[in-house]
């Protein structure tokens, strides 16, 4: 497997991410901004003020998207043998990439989706190898690769 190209998928998806939530920071923060040299109805100003309110939670996401980007550009994606960070994990029939949380994704014809170290899944599979087998939410899974 190549994880260079998987780390540059994540990459990818976590850039697209940050700038959709940027731009709708920027839209909103312009939306939330009233001119202070011409008279303001009271509907304009609470327009404002919701979008202004708005605007402060996409800068919350913008910032938690900048820094999953900056915690996969850190990771080491090198090659592994247990489930550690950095590791992709074919889980059963789905490859589980301990890095940050992602949407799901197709990767290599597999369905994919990035976990964060957090995620109960990989405590319950933390350090284990290829062949194992652990239980998760009350099935059995097996460890089918690691890569």
């Amino acid at each position: 497997m190549d994880k260079t190209d998987l780390k540059s998928r994540l990459l990818e998806m976590a850039r697209a991410d940050f700038d959709a939530a940027r731009e709708k920071f920027q839209s909103l923060a312009a939306e939330a901004r009233v001119s202070g040299d011409e008279t303001v109805e009271r509907d304009q100003q609470s327009q404002a003020e919701a979008a202004g309110e708005m605007a402060a939670a996409w800068d919350e996401a913008m910032h938690d998207d900048e820094a999953r980007l900056k915690r996969l550009q850190e990771i080491d994606f090198g090659p592994k043998d247990e489930v550690t960070d950095g590791a992709a994990v074919l889980v059963d029939d789905r490859l589980l990439v301990v890095c940050v949380s992602t949407q799901e994704f197709d990767y290599d014809g597999k369905r994919a989706m990035g976990i964060s170290p957090a995620a109960p899944i990989y405590k319950a599979m933390r350090g284990l190898g290829e062949g194992d087998s652990f239980t998760f939410n009350d099935t059995a899974h097996e460890i089918r690769a690691i890569h």
